[in-house]
């Protein structure tokens, strides 16, 4: 039998909230499909968007990492650099790191979402999901 893996191991391999063993997303962050999300969950068959625009508070998630990804960066460039570099520096480090994380943010902000923000009682009790009805 498999180990349950905890709620933070299931929002590092993005798993569903529920049973934490059905994938979220059918392909890998590094497809170019990255964004295709199941409708279900493949185990527990929990209904991942549950209202149509569920995901929309993602992009305040979506946003906050990218804010934070934005300060980090041009902190980082200021103490590497012994003088104050070009504006287009920052530009071109901000916009070009950015590409490379927008598969991870918009990943990670909908699974954040599924697992906290959704306000959706979870229950290990398969009992418990057949009187539900999902």
């Amino acid at each position: 039998m498999e180990k349950e893996l905890s709620k933070f191991q299931g929002i590092l391999q993005c798993k569903c909230p529920r049973c934490r063993q059905g994938d979220i997303f059918e392909n890998s962050a590094i497809s170019i499909n990255f964004a295709k999300t199941y409708k279900n969950c493949s185990v527990c068959n929990l209904r991942y968007e549950r209202i149509l625009g569920f995901f929309w508070s993602a992009m305040y998630v979506s946003y906050g990492f990218t804010v934070a990804h934005m300060i980090t960066l041009m902190v980082a460039i200021n103490v590497l650099t012994d003088q104050r570099p070009a504006l287009w520096v920052f530009f071109v480090a901000i916009i070009g790191s950015f590409m490379f994380f927008v598969p991870v943010y918009f990943r990670y902000s909908r699974v954040i979402v599924l697992y906290t923000l959704g306000r959706i009682k979870y229950s290990n009790d398969p009992k418990v999901w057949e009187q539900q009805g999902e």
